[in-house]
């Protein structure tokens, strides 16, 4: 089976009343271990990686572990997903790389520390999903803030303290 977008598993575990797992992935060992229990449990999978992932492991080397998850486990419904994109470049370069599907989390500016507005995280969001759904790819975006996670002026309690 093909990679699909994550729209599509998501409509049918809703359909069906199921959860669909997200793990992140930078290396060959967690593919094999994430496409393991899928095949063990016959479910579904969202495999993702984040900007650092992609970053640390190189975009072709994760894009063809997550290409041979697909072709290794044909009758696994598997997305591809890109993980907190900071921005429409890194969405965009998800994309070209055959990514299914995006997250834009346009919370903070360009800096990655200040917290960026409402009406900018939204704009800047519609940029992706105006291109990505123009050719199939599914668009999650964080509109807001998690609290002070990203502010990080909570507490130990929010792991940062």
């Amino acid at each position: 089976m093909p990679l699909i977008p994550m729209r599509v598993l998501l409509d049918h575990a809703a359909e069906h009343d199921y959860g669909v797992g997200a793990f992140n992935v930078n290396s060959m060992e967690q593919i094999q271990a994430i496409m393991m229990a899928a095949a063990e449990t016959n479910s579904p999978v969202i495999v993702q990686a984040s900007r650092g992932a992609r970053s640390f492991t190189n975009d072709n080397y994760l894009r063809h572990l997550m290409l041979a998850a697909s072709e290794l486990n044909p009758n696994i419904p598997i997305a591809m997903h890109q993980d907190h994109g900071n921005s429409p470049a890194t969405c965009f370069s998800a994309i070209d790389q055959g990514f299914t599907s995006v997250m834009m989390d346009g919370s903070l500016m360009d800096d990655g520390k200040t917290v960026a507005s409402y009406e900018y995280n939204v704009d800047t969001s519609r940029k992706v999903v105006d291109f990505a759904h123009s050719i199939g790819v599914t668009v999650e975006a964080e509109l807001g803030v998690l609290g002070s996670l990203e502010t990080m002026k909570g507490d130990k309690e929010d792991g940062h303290g």
